[in-house]
């Protein structure tokens, strides 16, 4: 069996040979490469007409002969653990360009995603054997990277092996070949016990220093009017979910690259700063298809999620009642169901065996069909709980209670209006998403009168329909409302395009004509001039407040009782004897 890593079909027997003789090479371990060695395998290389590259370990054995084409070379994957914690591989990658080429992108990522202790191409220039150089280098202590690339001028060979033996290879020569004897990576032993440990410093200050999962978010626009805001909320997305986004990297293009998202030579580049700052989580915007997740994982070796499946993660971690646990787990089968397909050899074993012979089924169709079975189950339980809210809304229909439903888009401070009018203890965070559940509390007017307040999950740009269809049984209170408060940020630039999104799902939900007042939340934030501003774009029915402050609700809480008795719209003679309601405090 040949020790050559690559395409070795068509090589003659004479080739194959000298091929299997350079795995058995060695070179001195202080020295990056040999004079000698670096000669035979180049001239190997340009003879069959294709890059040849060794692995070589730290003691300066040649651990594995790797063989490309032309132009470059796939490096095999490696068994051994290494390249975590700021730790190196053990290995160093000398390939030979057959050209007097630079290190390449894909070159400098193969560097960086297999953590090599240097990566060194050698090439016949005018004068003799010449090396370009490259390995990792600690980031500045300004920047949040965990490294950085590091490369060095074109030097040749025989200067760096001189300086490697501890020889003085004469001034005239350093500077002919514009280097510095102490910049060299020579002698290696020293160059990289000093570079790990400096590695892993860097590496353990900067995950001491920045909690949570270390993500880069891919966005791909066509520098519409809402790329700014979309950013943003992204920003807010990861917050609350508790990732921490070190790069959100854009490009801007008509449609994102069916099968990379964001094209190859793109997804090179962020492979490389995903590697570069200890990234562990790519997150793509706008979704991403079965195949583009596929590719996008095999490709970087990284955690691929998108829009979407973040949302889905903010949910699962906010979800606290029955209800709301059984919608988020159906969003999320409804969302991942499509996205089931085979990868590798682990998603296409058949279950049979001794006792089990036959067709029988793949792992994957196992795993669809357990997951269509579970979405049917979840089904019928939320019809159920379905039916016991249309009866509690029955008995409110009897009884003429008022139905106030508090709508907006996420963190718009819906819940703590909620607990400043109801004086209750709604759990409300600066988060998006805090409250999945329908939240019901009363509300007592003077004069006996009483209104049933509402308090929705909040709406955002693109809502996954998985979202809407999970959540509808719990989005419909809001259809059968007799008024809706809509509340928007006052201290958010983009509060026109959240209230374009609010109105869009309002209409999907049959809610559109219900009655309606506009509240401007957080005026608190506003100096005078943009309160002004604020007042001057506001229609009728718009209340400006803060949530936070009582006193401010008041011209608020005047003006529903206003709407719903004064003017007729709701008639009451006799205070009515409501059944208590429960709501989820979330």
């Amino acid at each position: 069996m040949s020790s050559t890593f690559g395409d070795t079909s068509n090589l003659k027997p004479n080739h194959a040979r000298a091929l299997d003789r350079l795995s058995r090479r060695s070179v001195p371990a202080v020295q990056v490469i040999s004079q000698v060695l670096a000669r035979d395998v180049l001239d190997l290389a340009l003879e069959l007409g294709r890059q040849i590259g060794l692995l070589i370990d730290r003691r300066g054995r040649v651990q594995q002969v790797v063989l490309g084409d032309a132009h470059s070379l796939h490096v095999p994957e490696f068994r051994r653990i290494r390249g975590a914690a700021g730790r190196l591989r053990g290995l160093r990658l000398v390939v030979t360009h057959l050209v007097s080429d630079p290190l390449t992108r894909e070159e400098l990522a193969d560097l960086a995603k297999l953590k090599l202790d240097l990566f060194a191409a050698v090439h016949r220039g005018p004068a003799g054997l010449a090396i370009d150089l490259a390995s990792l280098s600690p980031a500045t202590a300004e920047s949040n990277d965990a490294f950085t690339l590091q490369k060095w001028p074109r030097v040749p060979l025989a200067v760096l092996t001189r300086v490697a033996d501890g020889e003085d290879p004469g001034e005239h020569v350093l500077a002919k070949a514009g280097e510095v004897r102490g910049n060299l990576p020579a002698p290696f032993p020293e160059f990289i016990l000093e570079l790990e440990s400096a590695l892993q410093a860097a590496t353990h200050k900067a995950r001491r220093e920045q909690k949570g999962t270390r993500a880069i978010v891919l966005h791909v626009h066509q520098n519409s009017p809402d790329v700014e805001a979309r950013q943003q909320e992204m920003y807010e997305l990861c917050r609350t979910a508790g990732v921490h986004l070190v790069e959100l990297a854009q490009q801007r293009r008509p449609h994102p690259d069916p099968r990379t998202f964001v094209g190859s030579g793109k997804l090179r580049e962020i492979l490389i700063r995903a590697l570069e700052q200890d990234v562990e989580l790519l997150i793509c915007d706008p979704d991403l298809s079965p195949s583009q997740a596929r590719v996008i994982a095999e490709r970087t070796e990284l955690k691929v999620i998108d829009r979407t499946t973040l949302i889905l993660d903010i949910f699962a971690q906010h979800a606290r009642t029955s209800a709301g646990k059984l919608q988020v787990e159906l969003a999320q089968l409804r969302y991942r169901l499509p996205r089931m397909v085979g990868r590798g050899t682990m998603m296409s074993r058949l279950a049979g065996g001794i006792g089990g012979r036959g067709p029988g089924e793949t792992k994957l169709e196992i795993d669809r069909r357990r997951a269509k079975s579970r979405i049917g189950d979840l089904e019928r339980r939320l019809k159920s709980m379905k039916k016991q809210r249309e009866q509690r809304r029955s008995r409110r229909r009897k009884s003429g209670v008022p139905v106030i439903a508090i709508v907006g888009y996420t963190n718009a401070g819906k819940s703590t209006l909620l607990n400043t009018v109801t004086q209750s203890d709604v759990l409300a965070e600066n988060k998006l998403f805090a409250t999945l559940d329908p939240t019901v509390r009363r509300v007592r007017f003077p004069r006996e009168r009483e209104v049933v307040m509402l308090d929705t999950v909040g709406f955002i740009r693109d809502l996954p329909p998985p979202l809407i269809q999970a959540f509808g049984a719990t989005l419909e209170e809001v259809a059968e409302a007799d008024l809706l408060l809509i509340v928007l940020d006052a201290s958010d630039p983009g509060r026109q395009q959240q209230l374009d999104t609010v109105d869009g799902i309002l209409g999907e939900l049959g809610a559109g004509e219900i009655p309606r007042m506009m509240i401007y939340n957080k005026c608190d934030r506003l100096d005078e001039e943009a309160r002004q501003a604020r007042v001057a774009e506001a229609g009728a029915d718009t209340f400006f407040i803060s949530a936070l402050d009582r006193r401010s609700t008041r011209p608020l809480m005047l003006a529903i009782e206003q709407r719903l008795w004064e003017r007729g719209k709701i008639e009451r003679e006799q205070p009515v004897e409501l059944v208590p309601e429960t709501g989820a405090a979330t």
